[in-house]
């Protein structure tokens, strides 16, 4: 699993429950230990514990009353955004999903694809949109009014084109995520929805 060093079988829905600062980043032979702060909510976490940050399906190794320790492995530092992370970052926050819980986005991993660039952020018609960048290779895993995570979160594709997509951002996602603050050339991670990798795979059109 990307960016954890345990096999098993995680799901997150991509509805974020809270941000929270990294409060320190300590560089461990290729991997990082980051220091994240714990939301007061968060008050079930143990150790062994799955939490998505920023997409990234991390696990608990230490935790007390204000934070918790996680572990990003080489792979992770060079596929997704976690390599630029720094002090003060502030993260997109999920817990993993449990049996009889609501499933109010989609199906996550938190094995993030990619990191992909943040090109424009247009307001149409009152609605604020984010333009990303689209890698060719990916193009077949996306389709329009398909499911996407960015950062974690949960969207709907908008706009398809050759070289970019679009999502559009509603006021509680602003208001309850770090995507709010995105401009254009920052990073981002990106999620495709699992179900489509299967069925390209299934399909023999998937490749590593």
């Amino acid at each position: 699993m990307l960016g954890r060093g345990v096999t098993r079988f995680d799901m997150f829905t991509g509805i974020i429950e809270s941000t929270a600062r990294l409060l320190q980043v300590s560089p461990l032979a290729g991997k990082k230990l980051l220091k994240v702060e714990r939301p007061q909510h968060f008050d079930d976490i143990k150790i062994g514990s799955s939490i998505a940050c920023n997409g990234i399906c991390l696990t608990v190794l230490e935790f007390d009353s204000l934070s918790f320790k996680v572990e990003i492995m080489h792979e992770t530092v060079e596929k997704s955004t976690a390599g630029i992370w720094q002090v003060g970052t502030i993260l997109n926050l999920e817990r993993a999903l449990k049996l009889g819980d609501r499933l109010d986005g989609h199906w996550l991993q938190g094995h993030v694809d990619r990191s992909v660039r943040v090109l424009s952020r247009p307001r149409i018609e009152g609605t604020d949109y984010i333009r990303l960048q689209l890698f060719n290779e990916d193009r077949k895993l996306l389709v329009h009014q398909g499911s996407v995570a960015i950062n974690g979160v949960s969207l709907t594709v908008a706009e398809l084109r050759s070289s970019y997509f679009s999502i559009a951002i509603i006021g509680h996602t602003q208001a309850n995520s770090n995507l709010a603050s995105l401009k254009p050339g920052d990073n981002v991670n990106v999620e495709y929805d699992v179900l489509g990798k299967y069925l390209l795979n299934q399909k023999g059109l998937l490749r590593d």
